[in-house]
């Protein structure tokens, strides 16, 4: 799931980033047209109450109309749209500090960090946040306002209150991934749960239809998983992706008349053949389910052989996927082991040994050598899992 978690990840923060340039474009907008409605108010009646310069603003507005007509015939990227919003209000805080009139006018300075913040991007706050403290230093020491000429305690107070309002902003830069973090975890979780009672679901129609089968894809998928343990290819969601396959393996004998999957005695070449449509039915079934369609190689492969003899493509060797020869083990195992219509199962010592000697032919041979650091593990599953009525009874959540 690491890699669904990144998607989703991924996904929520380029939302966020295009709502928050959409945001900054309207507050933009809305300062700007309220501080030149209120400069030309003052300009026409000729009153005494700001010193700002009302065609600076003018022109700023203007590049923001402009940016605004480039973004919705050209349609940026949302990282573009991020860096030409964020350059836009650096700027517009330039033009303010010397267009403003006012010896504050450098606490303007003071808005950046927080206009970076929000967007939750740790890149992007220092970046930014390093380029307006190097901006209201530079000015405060070598373009002081030509009302108020401030000190060296002047300028390193100005300094400190920037990097004490930066600190806050990276605050809350953590906050939104802590929130973003916990949105991600419950949707998988929620997924994860949603995604298992559809298996279990699928389960208990299947192996309804059999007695014999009761408990088989649990067993099968226990017995997969046990051995992938000692693969170094398998990490932590390669595991649960083989658990799942293990689980549904066998889900295209839904589609198998239980006469078939109930005869007694040897099945005819016909009924073989309908037995054989069961990867090929089960696979078309999880590929339409999106969240299982990662299960599509080990459903559909699982009766593939080492030889090239099995079905239904008949690959061959190391083009059978990694998921499949494991569960053609664990299953072929299972099935020798357990009492099925037609025959009792063999001892574990006997279907140890016939799995020996389908090394090279029917199984993987290097699967077969790693099984060897397994068979205890097999052996106490075999003891915990072998108790059909039980099995049961937990699929359908009876006890």
């Amino acid at each position: 799931m690491a890699e669904l978690e990144k998607k989703l990840y991924d996904e929520y923060f380029h939302e966020h980033r295009s709502k928050v340039t959409t945001y900054l474009f309207w507050i933009n907008a809305i300062f700007l047209l309220l501080s030149c409605t209120w400069n030309y108010v003052f300009f026409v009646f000729d009153l005494k109450f700001s010193r700002a310069n009302l065609s600076a603003l003018l022109v700023c507005l203007g590049l923001l109309l402009l940016l605004s007509l480039v973004n919705k015939y050209v349609k940026l990227p949302s990282k573009v749209n991020q860096f030409l919003m964020l350059a836009y209000c650096a700027g517009v805080l330039i033009v303010l500090y010397f267009e403003s009139g006012y010896s504050e006018s450098w606490s303007f300075f003071l808005l950046l960090p927080l206009l970076t913040g929000i967007y939750g991007e740790r890149k992007i706050l220092f970046y930014y946040s390093f380029l307006g403290l190097g901006i209201l230093s530079y000015l405060s020491i070598k373009e002081p306002k030509s009302q108020y000429t401030p000190d060296s305690i002047d300028i390193s107070n100005r300094i400190l209150v920037y990097i004490i309002l930066a600190s806050l902003s990276f605050l809350v830069l953590r906050t939104l991934h802590h929130i973003y973090r916990k949105q991600v975890t419950f949707v998988i979780q929620s997924m994860e749960t949603t995604i298992q009672d559809v298996v279990n679901t699928f389960i208990v129609a299947v192996e309804a239809k059999d007695l014999y089968t009761f408990g088989h894809s649990e067993r099968v998928s226990k017995y997969a998983v046990a051995l992938a343990k000692h693969l170094p290819e398998y990490r932590k969601e390669d595991l649960q992706k083989l658990r799942l396959s293990g689980l549904l393996h066998d889900i295209g004998k839904i589609n198998i008349p239980e006469a078939v999957l109930g005869k007694t005695g040897k099945l005819t070449d016909e009924e073989y053949e309908v037995i054989k449509t069961h990867p090929v039915v089960g696979a078309r079934m999880v590929e339409r389910i999106e969240r299982l369609q990662d299960l599509k190689a080990g459903v559909l492969y699982h009766h593939e052989r080492w030889d090239g003899n099995g079905y239904p493509t008949k690959r061959k060797g190391a083009d059978i996927p990694l998921d499949a020869r494991i569960l053609a083990i664990a299953d072929a195992f299972d099935a020798m082991t357990t009492d099925r219509s037609y025959r009792h199962g063999l001892s574990l010592d006997e279907a140890f040994q016939r799995l020996e000697d389908g090394k090279g032919s029917q199984f993987d041979p290097h699967l077969i050598e790693v099984l060897q650091n397994v068979k205890f593990e097999f052996e106490q599953m075999y003891k915990q899992l072998n108790d059909q009525i039980k099995e049961f009874e937990t699929l359908t959540d009876l006890l």
